[in-house]
């Protein structure tokens, strides 16, 4: 392959896999999709490993989390025994549907944490100074309840998102 090519090709893995660590994906993840997405032919799992230079084991494993997430799937090529592999290029979806899993996730712990801490500042004495930070605690968990109702919006809408990034 063309020195240039490789550079060229390098150089979108490389940014792929750092905007996903960004938002908290697995970095070797987003390079496996990124190497499939911009590849003309599908791939083994060996290319794959060879390509990025990471081990046979790290990259069956990132396939497995790829499959889970519809970012991947196998193809049949005549003469190959082994398996291919070739990135599903709906790529729009497959941002989307993984933000929004994501962030329903963790609005779900924040706000079951929120609920907690909401009991337990009720159970702290009546003191002045303990009613003050009581007061102060509980205003802050609700501005963060009305972030986490945004958070419930978006994730409501994300559908409608979708269809727009697809126009």
């Amino acid at each position: 392959m063309d020195k240039k090519i490789t550079e060229i090709r390098d150089r979108f893995i490389e940014a792929v896999g750092n905007m996903g660590e960004s938002i908290g994906l697995n970095r070797t993840v987003c390079q496996i999709y990124a190497l499939l997405y911009i590849s003309p032919d599908p791939l083994s799992p060996a290319d794959i490993g060879r390509l990025l230079a990471v081990s046979k084991g790290n990259v069956s494993i990132n396939m497995k989390k790829l499959e889970e997430w519809n970012a991947v799937k196998k193809v049949w090529r005549k003469g190959y025994a082994r398996s291919l592999y070739r990135a599903n290029d709906d790529i729009e979806s497959i941002v989307v549907d993984k933000l929004k899993t994501g962030i329903e996730k963790r609005a779900s712990l924040m706000k079951n944490t929120i609920a907690e801490l909401k009991t337990s500042i009720k159970s702290i004495s009546s003191g002045k100074g303990d009613m003050k930070i009581r007061s102060h605690y509980s205003s802050s968990f609700s501005r963060m309840e009305n972030l986490l109702k945004l958070t419930d919006l978006f994730s409501e809408n994300i559908d409608l998102l979708k269809s727009l990034l697809k126009k």
